[in-house]
């Protein structure tokens, strides 16, 4: 379960690296997700992360991290099913609207929460 985690952890690095080199990619990424059921589908997957990270925390390094990003996964995916397609929608759609600079911003938390994802495991 750990090694899963860490993959996590590792494309969470990627992703990150990938969006604050190219901040439009992100926008791009927030546009490929906001189309037909894929909300659900990302809600879905993080609802199954926030499980696996709340299943490796008592095996993992710092046990409070794991839970922490576990338990805000699987809120994050059920807030998804809760506000409905078109809510999640229009909150993507502002997202898209951010400048370059606070994208970035963005893509740098991505990579400090991945590489304590690391860390912790």
């Amino acid at each position: 379960m750990l090694i899963l985690v860490k993959i996590v952890g590792i494309i969470l690095v990627a992703i990150g690296i990938v969006f604050l080199l190219s901040p439009k990619r992100m926008r791009q990424w927030m546009v490929f997700c906001e189309k037909g059921v894929r909300p659900y589908m990302m809600g879905a997957l993080r609802i199954l992360v926030g499980i696996v990270f709340l299943l490796a925390a008592p095996q993992s390094r710092v046990v409070w991290v794991m839970v922490t990003i576990g338990i805000l996964a699987l809120l994050g995916g059920i807030t998804i099913f809760i506000l409905g397609l078109e809510r999640f929608k229009s909150m993507l759609r502002w997202s898209q609207g951010r400048s370059l600079p606070v994208l970035r911003l963005i893509a740098l938390l991505a990579i400090a929460i991945g590489v304590l994802i690391v860390y912790s495991t």
